[in-house]
């Protein structure tokens, strides 16, 4: 069995994020509970979970909640179809764009590995790095 790992985001609008998420980048609603504001979303096996924080379940939060979310961790999720997913990031939401799209060269032990990259940044300032390997 592969493990496997899904971020739990909280956010400030379920609403606003389901824009970002699913209509912008693509993602689907596996399942949701709208009475605790939760949802669950998956893009091309990558998944991530939401929930608002003013929602009436439980919360696990280590300390005080202030924006901009998600100081200091970026996500980095391998996508296909990068430049149609740029282009679509690019027009809806050109100011929540973080780091331009790029190619970018990195050592992986003894090779080098080429791959196109750029970091968008949700409603609640989370960043998000979408890569594809160049072939």
């Amino acid at each position: 069995m592969a493990v496997k790992i899904v971020p739990e985001l909280y956010v400030q609008s379920i609403d606003d994020n389901l824009a970002f998420f699913v209509d912008i980048l693509g993602f689907s609603i596996k399942y949701q509970r709208e009475e605790e504001q939760f949802v669950y979303l998956t893009r091309e096996g990558l998944d991530l979970m939401l929930e608002g924080v003013h929602g009436s379940s439980r919360k696990w939060l280590s300390g005080k909640l202030e924006p901009p979310f998600g100081r200091g961790i970026n996500f980095q999720w391998d996508v296909t179809g990068i430049e149609t997913l740029y282009s679509k990031v690019q027009s809806a939401c050109s100011d929540m764009i973080f780091l331009p799209k790029e190619t970018k060269s990195y050592r992986v032990n003894e090779q080098h590995v080429t791959q196109v990259q750029f970091i968008v940044r949700s409603p609640d300032g989370y960043l998000f790095r979408f890569c594809e390997d160049m072939r």
